[in-house]
């Protein structure tokens, strides 16, 4: 099996098969063709989990750990005695956008390319329609292949199997599970520090009870002093008021009998 170079590539793509189109002699380079990105995409985190039609130029952006469907804008047609590689521009490899989809084309496939992509970097990847991502290389094998009859055959829109196996569900991606994580941690402090406060308000509140019943015991002693002092007193005001009452009805009855007896001197 021998890769195709430059010249015989422009010969093959260029010919009555028409293996691309539309061809773009320009994107023959370095024993490849670039395909670019068409007007179908699928992003895990679109909010209608749906297939996205894309205007002319239109720039999508594929968040940190997502997966993509990417549709080529190309047809392509792999005649039966070759067999084609692809992959994604080392420029976007870079940024993390890896391709989990496969890395050939079966002899006998008619139809768009879907690439299955996930991005693995730590920011947005962004890809526009019309913009050239994907190298293809073309073998020649030994023998013809019969005709391609797997499940892509004449492939022209993005399938909607892989498109329900990405929508079961949230997507457990590594950054959605490190901000769980963080929101975790977040809310375990704020817990402490509420059951801190918690713990705070109890201790000044027993602090306040203790101290509010020494004083109330203080009060109650204080009264109780004052109360038997009070006592005391009025008992020995009693006993005076007695004591004069007594010295009053002795002073009367003497005075009476003073002036009984000058009463009878006379």
């Amino acid at each position: 099996m021998s890769f195709i170079g430059n010249d015989n590539l422009q010969t093959l793509l260029n010919g009555e098969l028409e293996v691309i189109k539309p061809f773009d002699p320009t994107r023959v380079k370095n024993g490849a063709y670039e395909l670019s990105l068409g007007a179908e995409v699928f992003l895990t985190d679109s909010e209608k989990r749906s297939v996205k039609q894309l205007l002319e130029n239109e720039m999508i952006e594929i968040r940190p750990g997502q997966f993509a469907l990417l549709l080529t804008k190309e047809y392509v047609k792999i005649p039966n005695n070759k067999i084609a590689f692809i992959s994604i521009k080392a420029g976007i490899k870079f940024e993390g956008l890896i391709n989990v989809s496969g890395f050939h084309v079966d002899p006998g496939f008619e139809g768009n390319l879907l690439f299955s992509v996930y991005n693995a970097g730590p920011s947005n990847i962004r890809l526009s329609n019309g913009t050239a991502y994907f190298p293809i290389w073309f073998a020649d094998i030994d023998q013809d292949y019969q005709d391609y009859k797997g499940s892509h055959e004449k492939q022209k829109r993005i399938p909607d199997g892989p498109v329900k196996a990405l929508s079961q569900g949230e997507l457990a991606s590594p950054n959605v599970l490190s901000k769980r994580i963080e929101d975790n941690k977040h809310l375990k402090t704020k817990i402490e520090w509420v059951v801190l406060a918690i713990f705070a308000g109890m201790v000044a509140l027993l602090v306040k009870v203790y101290t509010d019943s020494s004083k109330l015991k203080d009060a109650v002693e204080y009264g109780y002093k004052q109360k038997a002092t009070e006592i005391v007193a009025d008992s020995a005001i009693m006993e005076m008021k007695d004591s004069i009452s007594m010295l009053n009805k002795k002073i009367d009855s003497l005075t009476l009998s003073v002036r009984r007896k000058n009463e009878g001197t006379k």
